[in-house]
C-alpha cells in the first residue's frame, strides 16, 4: 500500500511531522495554498505541489525536487484534486495535516470530500489537539489509555456498542441532531467500536499530560 503525507491549507500545525516520520511515505505533497501558508517555511521539501495555483507567489523559490502540478478544474477543491492525482501515483493511504482551523466552512469542505473517499481511501487527519479518521464497522484502536475519544456520527449509525471506555454503549443509534457521543474516556489501553450501518468519525485527543 502506498502512503502520501499530504498538508492542505487549513490551520498550519505547530507541530510538523519529523525527518524519521517522513520516511515512512512514498510521496509528500500538498495544495499551493499549504506551500504559500506555511510549507516553504519549513524543513519540509514536498515532492508535489497542486493546485490551480492561484495561491502561489510567483517570486516564491520551489525547491528543484518539487514538481508543481497545476489543476485549473474549478469543480473540485484542491484537496480533492490532491487526493486524485496522488491515487494516480498509486497512493491509497493518506495522512493529512491542516484540513481543520481557520474557515469553518473550508472544513467542512474538507471533510464533505473525505466522505466521497473514505470507503475507497485510508485516510488519517491530524491537528494540533486531535487525530481523526472514518471508523470501519469493527474497529479497535490501541495506546490510548487516558485519551479522551469522540464518536460522530456523519449518518445514521446503528447498533453501536463500545467497550474499554468509562461510558460505555450497547446497541445504540447515533444520529446528527439527535443521540451523540462526545468526550468518552479510553480507560484501556485498547479500546473496541462496533456498529452495523451508518459513517462515523472517531476523534482521539491527544495527550496533553
Amino acid at each position: 500500500m502506498s502512503r502520501a503525507l499530504l498538508f492542505v491549507n487549513g490551520e498550519p500545525p505547530k507541530k510538523l511531522p519529523t525527518h524519521l516520520d517522513l520516511a515512512n511515505y512514498q510521496y509528500i505533497a500538498c495544495t499551493d495554498g499549504a506551500y504559500h501558508s506555511y510549507l516553504s517555511e519549513s524543513a519540509i521539501v514536498p515532492d508535489f505541489i497542486i493546485g490551480d495555483l492561484d495561491s502561489i507567489n510567483p517570486k516564491m523559490t520551489v525547491p528543484d525536487k518539487t514538481q508543481i502540478i497545476h489543476t485549473p478544474d474549478q469543480s473540485k477543491p484542491d484537496f480533492e484534486k490532491a487526493l486524485l492525482f496522488l491515487n494516480s501515483k498509486g497512493v491509497t493511504s493518506f495522512s493529512i495535516y491542516g484540513a481543520t482551523g481557520r474557515a469553518s466552512d473550508h472544513f467542512l469542505g474538507n471533510l464533505s470530500v473525505a466522505m466521497q473517499y473514505h470507503q475507497q481511501f485510508k485516510m488519517v487527519f491530524y491537528d494540533d489537539y486531535c487525530h481523526f479518521f472514518f471508523a470501519d464497522h469493527h474497529q479497535i484502536i490501541h495506546h490510548v489509555k487516558n485519551h479522551i475519544i469522540s464518536l460522530m456520527p456523519l449518518s445514521t449509525v446503528t447498533n453501536l456498542t463500545i467497550t474499554g471506555f468509562e461510558y460505555l454503549l450497547n446497541d445504540k443509534t447515533l444520529v446528527l441532531g439527535g443521540c451523540i457521543s462526545l468526550r468518552n474516556k479510553a480507560l484501556n489501553d485498547k479500546v473496541e467500536i462496533s456498529f452495523k450501518n451508518g459513517c462515523l468519525l472517531i476523534f482521539v485527543q491527544n495527550n496533553f499530560n
